[in-house]
Formats: structure tokens, sequence, C-alpha cells
């Protein structure tokens, strides 16, 4: 078994830094399975071509990271600043390729030609790989049996001869589909290279696993079946999880407002979290007037901020980390049972986050100490505070001292 892979993963597939993700599988391909096991990306294949079951006209965003299995056989991810853009409908031009498929063909032909149409739309120079470049996938047959459904979880990279290495060791783990039968039918021989290799797959789901697809077409856009031109539906894209040392925590803003006061005074107070998603920015009412007033950063393009009414459920002042993105989360309050929450993180002065709502390492600490579990948070698109515009003019502002440390985004 290799110690270490890379692969190409679809971020936006990825959970909220709050998610309580245990990096406890034994292979990086099945770390990687892990993590987009709950991936959207599903493609619909038959006789008519591929459709991509959310919007076709949508592009989807993949980041580099390597998986390494260290000493204790345990998994560590290491996010690069690679990430690719992939207009994936454009991947499948025309319908020509599965059009020669007969009526006699099985899902297993429409899968398999689904692999060769893709690898070979990915052999592309703007994938800047050299060598092998492996969907790993999970598919079920259609309801017609003259089909089939795939999701896609990921993409593997390797050089050809790290690719033979990794068929012999995982051969008996995972199910790999071969471009000559020949070779599926006997089993790996020496003369295997990475050319022979189409995809890496979980396999057809099993019944568990029967509503995985179900899930996925629930979500579907009504979208008819259109041959669409792209151009350049492979481009370089800025990688979204960045992975540096953490030595403090980035505030491009430093404009946070505290009313010292009345966060004295308002102890017992009714007190409520507004998040202005429009405006990024988030207040503590006590008593319904302002008392802390600061910009945050939620979640970035592709990633969801869940909007809507909360109760602060779990509060963790130290100690909890993201597996996932590798950072710390300082100050952690989560939202419900959900895997968002507010913690510390980098305000670069954009939406930046993977759902969750970063709040300055200034704020904080006085945000957590004038909380407790219990207390509403509301997420909405725009707040309408006019009627508190009065009462905020009339208070002294403060600024708050804010570490001006650059440092790791926390995803």
């Amino acid at each position: 078994m290799t110690t270490t892979a890379t692969f190409l993963g679809p971020v936006n597939e990825l959970p909220p830094e709050g998610s309580d993700f245990e990096m406890n599988q034994k292979s990086p391909m099945d770390c990687c399975a892990a993590l987009f096991s709950n991936s959207g990306i599903a493609f619909d294949v038959s006789r008519d071509g591929v459709l991509v079951q959310s919007n076709p006209q949508e592009a989807e965003l993949f980041q580099r990271f390597n998986i390494e299995m260290n000493e204790a056989n345990e998994p560590e991810l290491d996010w690069s600043d690679s990430a690719i853009e992939i207009q994936l409908q454009g991947l499948f031009p025309d319908a020509s390729a599965f059009k020669t498929l007969s009526d006699a063909s099985e899902p297993e032909d429409y899968v398999r030609r689904f692999l060769e149409v893709l690898g070979s739309s990915l052999d592309d120079p703007a994938m800047k790989h050299e060598g092998a470049t492996v969907p790993l996938i999970r598919w079920q047959a259609g309801e017609d049996q003259e089909s089939a459904q795939i999701q896609l979880l990921g993409l593997l990279l390797a050089d050809e001869s790290q690719f033979e290495s990794f068929c012999q060791a995982n051969k008996d783990q995972v199910g790999l589909i071969f471009e000559d039968a020949e070779i599926q039918a006997h089993g790996l021989r020496e003369t295997v290279t990475v050319l022979a290799l189409l995809a890496v797959t979980l396999g057809s789901t099993t019944s568990a696993e029967a509503g995985l697809f179900k899930k996925l077409k629930a979500k579907k856009q009504a979208a008819k079946m259109q041959q669409i031109a792209y151009q350049n539906y492979i481009q370089q894209a800025q990688a979204p999880v960045q992975q540096t040392q953490q030595t403090g925590w980035k505030d491009v803003h430093n404009d946070a407002y505290f009313n010292h006061a009345l966060l004295e005074a308002g102890k017992d107070g009714e007190k409520k979290v507004i998040v202005d998603i429009g405006r990024q920015r988030a207040v503590l009412l006590i008593d319904n007037q302002i008392a802390i007033d600061t910009a945050v950063s939620t979640a970035r393009s592709g990633k969801e901020t869940p909007r809507g009414t909360f109760k602060i459920t779990q509060r963790v002042e130290s100690g909890k980390t993201s597996t996932i993105y590798g950072c710390s989360l300082p100050y952690w309050q989560r939202l419900d049972q959900s895997a968002i929450g507010l913690h510390v993180g980098d305000l670069p002065g954009y939406a930046a986050s993977a759902g969750c709502i970063r709040l300055p390492h200034s704020v904080a600490p006085i945000l957590f100490a004038n909380t407790a579990s219990g207390i509403e948070v509301e997420v909405v698109d725009h707040w309408d505070q006019q009627e508190l515009q009065q009462g905020f003019q009339s208070q002294d502002v403060l600024v708050a001292q804010v570490d001006s440390t650059s440092s790791q985004q926390a995803n």
C-alpha cells in the first residue's frame, strides 16, 4: 500500500470547518473517498450522452492536495496552492461516443464509455500534470438498466511508476476499472501500466448506499440535454484552502466597535447575535442596543453559510481544530446541531470561509464572554438596522486592538 497519494479534490464539496470528521481511514484512497462521500457532482449517462445532474453550465473547483500516512498509519492532509476550474459538461462535447452502444449494453458499458471520454478530455495541458489523472467514482445502474449514474469523488494524480505500485498494492482494497478487458479478467500483470487504468471505483452501490443517488437527484435542477460549446473548459484558479503556519490572524478591517458600558451593565440583559451576510458584519444586541459591531467573513463562492435563526449549542474556548482544513477554531460556538459555528479566523476583506462565520481574534474572546448556550444567532442576507441607527450614532466608538500578524486563513 502506498503511503502518499496526490489528488485533485472538489473542495466546494467538503464539509464546513466545524465538521467532526475523523481521520481514521487506513489508506489515502479511503480518506479521499470519505472526505468527498457526500459530493453532489454526479452524472446521468445514457445513449443520449452525459448530463451533469446539477446546472450543466456551472464549473467545479478542484484543489490539489496530498494525503500521507504517518508512522501511526494515520492520514495527514497537505493542501497545495494549486487549483483548477473544470467545466464538467464541456468534457463531454457530444453524444457520438455513447450512441454506438447497443441495446444489449449493460450499465457497466456506459460507465466504461464515460470513463474513456472523461480520460481523453482530462489529457489536457491545462491540467499541468504529465502522469495519470484517474477518477475516483461511485456508480449505480439506471432504473432502465440501460444507463448509469456516476458520482465523482476526486481525481487521483500519479506518475507511471507511482501508479503501477498503487495498482499492485491496492488491487484487493478498491475496484479498478481497466481499459483492457483481458487485464480485468485475468488480474494485474507485470505489463500493466498507468495507461491501462480508467478509474478507481467503489463499485456499484450496495442496497445500503442506494439512497445516495436519490438524494443527489432531489437536488437536481431542471436541465434539458443540450450540447454547449465550451472554450477553455479547464482553467487554472485560485486555491481557496490555504495551509501555512498559523502565528496569528489577519483582520484587514480593524474597525470593531465595543460599547463596554453596555457590556458591563447588560450581563443579564436579553442578548441576540445578528450576522449580516450582505455587509459581512455581525452585531451583538443587548436589550435591543448594539454592544458589539464587527466585520466577519462568511462562506466563499461555492460554499454556503445557512440563513435562519439558530441557537448556540456548543462552546469551546480552545482546543477545537479542523482535521480537514488543518486549522484551529478558537472560541468556537456551534449553531444548532450543524457543522457551522462562530470562531476566530482570518478576515481578508471578503467572504472566504467554508461555511462558518469567522470573527477577528480581538473580538471573539469578548463575544464569547458575553454569550452563552441557548442565545439566538440570526443569519440574514440583509439586516435592517434603521431603528437602531440613532442609538448607535450617539454611542462612543472604541476601536478594537487587532493582531496584525499575517496568518493562515482558517477555513
